[in-house]
């Protein structure tokens, strides 16, 4: 299989491509992921659709959400990603959290959308909560917050320039 360079990630807010919307439907279903009625309604949480190159294969996605942080009750981006098992262990799924990062990151600073003060996650994967287990990921910001009831480790990145006050209003 090849590196991650073999692979296209697609912003489909920006890009608005229906049919890469029904392919990432087909993919979660063939995966087993999710019901058709949830992947019907997930794929309009759809961000980022990621590609392999070579044989023009859905190989992940990404949903966002607004939503409030578990504990935190504030407004925030919600991520989920989900990388077909055949293209794990390509940083699929890290390439598309610094892609998401960076759009909600650039419509929250120019002020297209300032809903969501930062993006958060809650991260399911053992080996993630085992082997990436800083308290600050350095590269996207996100810091750990708590666990979730299911043992998930919680994070949150805020954006720059995010204020608390600004959640009071919503």
């Amino acid at each position: 299989m090849a590196d991650t360079d073999a692979f296209r990630i697609d912003n489909i807010r920006e890009r608005g491509d229906d049919s890469l919307k029904q392919r990432a439907i087909d993919r979660w279903l063939a995966d087993g992921v999710m019901p058709a009625a949830e992947a019907s309604r997930r794929a309009e949480e759809l961000l980022l659709v990621a590609t392999h190159i070579a044989d023009d294969e859905v190989a992940g996605m990404a949903t966002t959400y607004l939503g409030t942080g578990g504990r935190l009750d504030l407004p925030l981006w919600h991520m989920r990603a989900y990388v077909a098992p055949d293209y794990r262990r390509h940083e699929i799924a890290f390439r598309m959290l610094m892609e998401a990062m960076q759009y909600h990151r650039g419509e929250f600073a120019a002020g297209r959308d300032t809903r969501g003060l930062g993006l958060y996650m809650e991260i399911e994967n053992p080996y993630i909560k085992q082997h990436r287990n800083q308290a600050l990921w350095p590269l996207s910001g996100l810091t750990f917050v708590g666990v979730n009831a299911r043992g998930d480790h919680c994070r949150v990145a805020y954006f720059e320039g995010a204020r608390l006050d600004q959640a009071a209003r919503r």
